[in-house]
């Protein structure tokens, strides 16, 4: 059986403060995303991240152009199955 893989993507920050300001302001645009401890596979800049899916990542990255917030990146990282 095939599985189609499945990612998740991790907005990285180099502090905790721009983390939480991009959270506010992708709330603010409706783009649904939640606070992660970030990955070790991923970053050892900031200890949170903001996890998004594939289906959020572009209006993520459009506030993230609009909104001025310093981030380290974008990680996918391939989700794990149960």
């Amino acid at each position: 059986m095939d599985e189609t893989e499945v990612y998740n993507y991790y907005i990285l920050f180099p502090n905790h403060h721009e983390g939480l300001h991009l959270h506010k302001e992708l709330k603010k645009a409706g783009v649904k995303c939640s606070i992660s401890p970030t990955p070790r596979a991923a970053s050892s800049f900031c200890g949170i991240s903001l996890l998004v899916t594939e289906e959020y990542l572009q209006a993520a990255k459009e506030v993230i152009d609009n909104c001025g917030v310093k981030t380290e990146g974008i990680a996918r990282i391939r989700r794990k199955h149960k």
